[in-house]
C-alpha cells in the first residue's frame, strides 16, 4: 500500500467512474484499474462495487475510504509545509480583506512575467493562519493591536508560525461619500454610536481576538456581517453604516467610499505570518517590498 494508491481510492470514490477519476489523476484508466485491483488483493476485500451505472464503495470500503482520505489530506499538509517555496510554480498569499491586495498582486505579476500562477485567499483570520500552517499560502497578512495581539500570539505559537512586522498605521473609518460624518474630516468614537456597523464575519466563538474590526463595535444599534468587500461597500452606500479599516483605499475597488482617521484610534501594526524557520521565497520578498512601498507613499511607517 502506498500514498498514490490511497489517492486513487479517494479520487475514484469522489468521481464515481474510472474515466472521471483517471482524468483528474492524469493517468490512464487501465493503470487506475490495475492500481485499485492490486490494492484490493493486498487488503483481501473489495473496496468498490463495479456496475454499469458507476463505481460504488462497498460496506467495508466506506470506512477504508474515510481513513484513506484523512491520510491523503495529512500527507498533503506535510508535503506543503516542507517543500521548497522556490521550487513552486504558484505564489499564494492569504490575507484579511484589504483594498491594496489586488494592486500589489498586479504589480508583482509584472515583476515576475515568467510566473503564471498567482493566488489571493481572502478569509477569516483563523483561516489565514491555517492556510499558512498547512502550506497552502506562503504568507498571511493581518494586523495586530492591543485588542487582539495576546490571542493571536498564542495561536501563532501553537501553529509554529512567525511574524514579520511591516508597518504601523492608524485606524480609519470607511463611509459612503454621502455620509453626514464625512464633513467632519476626523471621526471620534462617540460620533459612531448611533450608526450601524458593517463588518467582516469571523468564527463566532473567536470574535474578539480575530475580528477585522479595529475596535469593539458590539454596542452598535445594527450589525451587518459580510464575507466580501463588494457586499460591504454595497451596504455602506445603501445605509448610514460604517466599517473600520487600514486607510488604504483603492477607488477602483471601492468607488464612492472614503476613509477618515479616528481621533482615539489604536496603533495598529500590519504583519506577515510565515512558517517558523522557513526562508521566504524571492517572490514573497518582492511582494512585501511592494506593500511597504505602498504604505510609505501614503505616509505610513
Amino acid at each position: 500500500m502506498n500514498i498514490q494508491q490511497l489517492r486513487n481510492v479517494v479520487a475514484l470514490a469522489n468521481s464515481g467512474t474510472f474515466r472521471e477519476a483517471a482524468e483528474k489523476l492524469y493517468i490512464s484508466q487501465p493503470s487506475l484499474s490495475m492500481s485499485i485491483r492490486d490494492l484490493e488483493q493486498e487488503l483481501g476485500f473489495k473496496i468498490f462495487n463495479r456496475t454499469n451505472s458507476g463505481t460504488f464503495l462497498t460496506q467495508r470500503g466506506m470506512p477504508f475510504y474515510e481513513k484513506a482520505k484523512s491520510l491523503v489530506q495529512e500527507f498533503d499538509v506535510l508535503e506543503n509545509q516542507y517543500q521548497s517555496t522556490e521550487e513552486s510554480s504558484e505564489f499564494s498569499v492569504a490575507g484579511q480583506h484589504y483594498d491594496f491586495l489586488p494592486d500589489i498582486l498586479t504589480k508583482l505579476a509584472k515583476l515576475w512575467p515568467e510566473h503564471k500562477d498567482f493566488r489571493l485567499f481572502e478569509s477569516t483570520t483563523l483561516q489565514i493562519l491555517d492556510e499558512v500552517y498547512k502550506g497552502h499560502s506562503e504568507i498571511g497578512l493581518f494586523y495586530l493591536n492591543s485588542q487582539n495581539e495576546k490571542g493571536i500570539q498564542q495561536k501563532l505559537q501553537q501553529m509554529d508560525l512567525e511574524i514579520q512586522t511591516l508597518f504601523s498605521f492608524p485606524t480609519h473609518i470607511y463611509l459612503a461619500e454621502t455620509h453626514p460624518l464625512v464633513e467632519k474630516g476626523e471621526i471620534s468614537m462617540s460620533d459612531l454610536e448611533i450608526y450601524p456597523t458593517v463588518r467582516f464575519t469571523q468564527e463566532k466563538d473567536e470574535y474578539l481576538y480575530y475580528s477585522e474590526n479595529f475596535f469593539d463595535t458590539s454596542i452598535s444599534p445594527v450589525l451587518y456581517e459580510v464575507t466580501d468587500r463588494a457586499t460591504l461597500n454595497g451596504l455602506l452606500k445603501r445605509t448610514p453604516g460604517y466599517a473600520t479599516g487600514s486607510g488604504f483605499l483603492d477607488q477602483e475597488v471601492s468607488p464612492g467610499i472614503v476613509a477618515l482617521p479616528v481621533k482615539e484610534g489604536r496603533k495598529n501594526t500590519m504583519v506577515c505570518a510565515f512558517r517558523a524557520g522557513s526562508e521566504l521565497s524571492a517572490i514573497a520578498q518582492d511582494f512585501l517590498e511592494l506593500l511597504v512601498e505602498a504604505a510609505e507613499e501614503i505616509g505610513y511607517v
